[in-house]
């Protein structure tokens, strides 16, 4: 088998077909809501990573799996329009695609089920097998902590730089926590971990990283904050950056997402973390412009 070329980011990650509502404001529970406006389209954290890292600029390769139905084949088009090297994704016959459902109210806030399919399949073994000459490896919590854990191993082996974006939260391994260089998460995954690794919960954003720094014991953290901007912590302390201005919000939908694959792809051409998530943020505040998780091609 040919050994694909070097990359400047490889992603670890999830490919979700994605099922978006869009209604004046989310149910509440046990509420049926009427008037929504429903459509379809390409998403997972992994998938609208890696979409966001070409974009910026990086040589980028997704590592994951899809089913062998319509859902799959539209994920593995819109990746290769985007720039995304697609040989390391496996097409699993007999195996939907994972699905997420989404709701998004009239502010662009959203709520999100994600149903597990192919991304299943993906597993330490696979990880582990994949050629993976990088600059950045960037992994994402919704293949679960063991798929995470062995993307840090094969960081290590290859000598890249280790990303890892915590949502949802689960219990990575402290050598994978020390590796990572940021761990990356919102503020109620900030919390979450906090709470995970028995740490006080902070009020104070800047506090919060601080108190993230030290509990993961991880290389730096970068804890977004939505239009309140995000803090960045690392062996020089935590650094608040205040949110972009934001003419309309029309989807939250991929911001969190552009953040990560725009630093990712910045920190694989040498910027700081600090200057890598001012880049996430510029793309952050940008992807909330536009509905769905990825930008219009």
């Amino acid at each position: 088998m040919t050994t694909p070329p070097a990359v400047d980011v490889l992603v670890v990650g999830s490919l979700n077909h994605d099922v978006v509502a869009r209604t004046q404001r989310r149910p509440a529970p046990g509420e049926t809501v009427t008037g929504g406006r429903l459509s379809t389209t390409s998403g997972g954290k992994g998938g609208n990573q890696a979409a966001a890292a070409a974009r910026a600029g990086a040589v980028t390769a997704m590592l994951g799996a899809v089913g062998g139905d319509d859902g799959g084949r539209a994920q593995l088009d819109d990746l290769v329009a985007r720039g995304v090297d697609v040989s390391r994704v496996a097409v699993v016959a007999g195996v939907p695609t994972s699905t997420a459902v989404i709701v998004v109210d009239a502010a662009g806030e959203n709520a999100i089920v994600v149903c597990a399919g192919a991304n299943e399949t993906v597993t330490p073994q696979i990880v582990h097998a994949a050629p993976a000459a990088a600059a950045v490896v960037l992994a994402q919590t919704e293949l679960g902590a063991a798929v995470v854990d062995a993307a840090a191993e094969l960081a290590a082996r290859e000598g890249a730089r280790l990303v890892v974006s915590c949502g949802p939260v689960v219990e990575l391994s402290p050598p994978t926590l020390a590796a990572a260089d940021p761990v990356v998460v919102n503020r109620h995954e900030a919390a979450d971990l906090l709470r995970l690794a028995g740490a006080p919960v902070a009020t104070d954003p800047t506090a919060f990283a601080a108190s993230l720094l030290a509990a993961t014991g991880a290389r730096s953290v970068c804890v977004t904050l939505g239009a309140d901007g995000h803090v960045t912590a690392d062996g020089a302390g935590p650094l608040r950056v205040a949110g972009a201005a934001v003419e309309a919000v029309v989807d939250t939908t991929g911001a969190g997402d552009a953040f990560v694959g725009a630093l990712a792809a910045a920190l694989a051409r040498g910027a700081s973390v600090v200057d890598a998530a001012r880049a996430g943020a510029a793309a952050g505040a940008g992807a909330v412009a536009h509905a769905g998780a990825r930008p219009p091609r």
